[in-house]
């Protein structure tokens, strides 16, 4: 039996809201414990839970991006159980996965961390194809993946999910599209020199409400610097009487 694509981080019996979180490159539901601490408990954290990481370490990454998304839509379609609203929050490469989710499942807020917008990022399309120290040298260079991640002990566990991710995000080309019926907030760090403010706005095309953008006290990685703030800007908007 194939495990969920979701699994839920924590238990929150007086939940209104739940949150599904889409972590970066590589990352599994471990990387959404300290979001998870900080959301209040009006919110029930979920994590992506893709293969060839942490729990499914021993399962195949996913290599394709299509028919993954419409797994991944398929469950989220078919989950009737909880409060009944739902959010997205996906974050760096994340970010792409919940957008391209949230186009066949849309849920009630898509939020969107240290991401420009679908039409203008700058996806890297031949990261994943690079040989072993080329490729980390690239990832470090960039800052493709949180510093503890990249650590030498640490890379051949975690360097098969990040070339996948990779190789994942690699397929995704802008088009042309219905923009999304749903509210998206865009988080980013005052301090992320990658991120320019037209590229953050120009989310605005891709939803029918004008995005609103939530400025945090961090540079890329807002998850793993503030999760305070993070989990206080999507609390604002979500899971409230």
């Amino acid at each position: 039996m194939q495990a969920p694509w979701f699994v839920r981080v924590e238990r929150r019996a007086q939940a209104r809201a739940r949150l599904y979180v889409f972590p970066h490159a590589g990352g599994g539901p471990g990387a959404v414990g300290a979001l998870a601490a900080a959301l209040p408990d009006t919110i029930e954290p979920w994590a992506l839970n893709l293969p060839g990481r942490q729990a499914r370490l021993a399962e195949a990454p996913r290599t394709e991006l299509e028919p993954l998304i419409a797994e991944l839509a398929a469950e989220l379609s078919h989950d009737d159980t909880g409060p009944p609203e739902r959010g997205y929050f996906g974050y760096c490469g994340g970010a792409l996965l919940a957008y391209l989710t949230a186009r066949l499942v849309t849920p009630d807020h898509l939020f969107i961390g240290s991401f420009a917008a679908p039409d203008v990022v700058l996806v890297p399309r031949h990261l994943h194809l690079l040989p072993g120290a080329a490729f980390w040298e690239t990832v470090l260079a960039e800052g493709g993946v949180p510093a503890e991640l990249a650590r030498d002990e640490l890379r051949p566990i975690f360097e098969g999910a990040l070339r996948a991710d990779f190789g994942l995000y690699a397929q995704f080309h802008s088009r042309p599209t219905e923009p999304l019926d749903t509210p998206v907030s865009v988080l980013y760090g005052r301090d992320d020199p990658d991120q320019s403010r037209g590229g953050l706005l120009g989310w605005r095309r891709f939803s029918t409400s004008r995005p609103d953008l939530c400025e945090l006290k961090a540079g890329h990685w807002l998850v793993d610097e503030n999760p305070a703030e993070v989990a206080s800007c999507i609390a604002e908007r979500i899971g409230r009487d």
